[in-house]
């Protein structure tokens, strides 16, 4: 396999070697893959790596990769127990406005009123609970790339200061999960926690998300430890 845990990030030079093919192809190549999402390129290497698209592709053909499969049980229990919406999230770090969080699965309850993102879409990572997650476990020279970009202001309580985000992500990996305190819409508050792979890297976030008057009141008694529960869980399902 090209792209692996032992070479986890190629050049072209390395790539073309492997192939057996001249750079300028295998240049070609790269670009056009990466354009489409298929391979993202570290800006401080030139190095690639596979791209979100792989990821979206696989979790389409959940056949293949069972991660929905395996996590779905866990992610349903959560969300029967406190009747509030569940979702399973990954990051994109190729926006130009800054990361992303990817809604690849979600199981919504009845009685949750509010809008809710699909299956598919994003949202801003710095102010949601899963993408203070994902930003927290994510490698320091991405974490330079954002804070060179603003935070843009959804609510009164979205952290729009980079000092302020980068303390909160520090609290968040020190504490296994994060909160999302009507920082993207007012009236919602969310819970969320990492779940990791076999080599110990964070894949995904799981949240509960529910109407802040109904939610917040059982964060700190039972919510968070359950949505880490649930994580963890998953986590060594995956392992």
């Amino acid at each position: 396999m090209l792209f692996s845990k032992k070479n986890r990030e190629l050049g072209v030079t390395e790539i073309a070697q492997e192939l057996g093919m001249y750079k300028s192809t295998v240049h070609r190549i790269l670009t056009t893959m990466e354009n489409r999402g298929f391979l993202q390129k570290n800006p401080k290497n030139n190095k690639y790596w596979i791209g979100l698209k792989i990821f979206s592709l696989g979790m389409y053909y959940s056949k293949n990769i069972k991660f929905r499969d395996i996590a779905r049980p866990f992610a349903q229990k959560l969300a029967d127990k406190y009747m509030e919406t569940v979702h399973i999230a990954v990051i994109d770090f190729d926006k130009e406005e800054g990361p992303e969080v990817v809604v690849v699965d979600k199981i919504q309850k009845a009685q949750f009123l509010s809008m809710t993102p699909p299956i598919g879409s994003s949202s801003p990572a710095h102010c949601s609970a899963m993408g203070k997650v994902l930003l927290s476990y994510s490698k320091p020279s991405i974490l330079k790339e954002i804070i060179k970009r603003p935070l843009k202001k959804y609510t009164d309580n979205t952290i729009t200061s980079v000092e302020r985000l980068l303390e909160e992500l520090s609290i968040v990996r020190k504490c296994g999960y994060a909160i999302d305190d009507e920082e993207l819409e007012i009236g919602l508050t969310c819970v969320a926690a990492p779940i990791f792979d076999f080599d110990n890297e964070v894949v995904a976030s799981i949240s509960l998300s529910g109407p802040t008057p109904r939610l917040k009141p059982r964060i700190e008694k039972e919510i968070i430890e359950d949505v880490k529960s649930t994580a963890m869980e998953i986590s060594r399902k995956l392992r």
